[in-house]
């Protein structure tokens, strides 16, 4: 391979592991820093939750105190109203390792399922992480379509 097809594909490479994180709004993380968040399947805001399917999320952040238990949370802002989405399972430590300690860099694997009765709207959904306070808390704009 000559070096000019070698970083042709080293930079689509790149693009593509680029183009998975979606930008995200911080809402109040207190006790780590959100390092990077890939939403699956999500190419473009407000990210589509089809009906009926599973969108999985990855959240790589480091800790900034030791946590030894935290919940996961997912709410759907409705005019102000948080909606919850219901989670399979709300303990956070079956997505992670825990216990953390503080500096510690963290992945964080969980999804959520679109149920097919979720009426087709745009909604902020509001992700959390939370022990005595949120570890890391984030929104991003989705649309339920079928």
């Amino acid at each position: 391979m000559n070096s000019s097809m070698f970083l042709a594909v080293v930079c689509l490479a790149i693009a593509a592991a680029v183009a998975t994180n979606i930008p995200v709004k911080d809402c109040g993380s207190k006790l780590a820093t959100i390092d990077a968040i890939d939403i699956n399947p999500c190419s473009s805001i407000p990210c589509p939750f089809k009906k009926g399917t599973s969108v999985n999320v990855t959240i790589d952040f480091t800790a900034k105190a030791d946590i030894s238990s935290a919940k996961s949370s997912v709410h759907g802002i409705i005019a102000s109203v948080p909606v919850p989405f219901p989670l399979k399972d709300s303990d956070a430590c079956h997505f992670m390792k825990c216990p953390i300690k503080s500096g510690d860099k963290v992945t964080y694997k969980n999804s959520v399922d679109v149920l097919t009765a979720y009426p087709e709207i745009t909604v902020l959904v509001k992700w959390e992480i939370v022990a005595e306070q949120d570890v890391i808390c984030f929104t991003v704009p989705v649309k339920i379509v079928s």
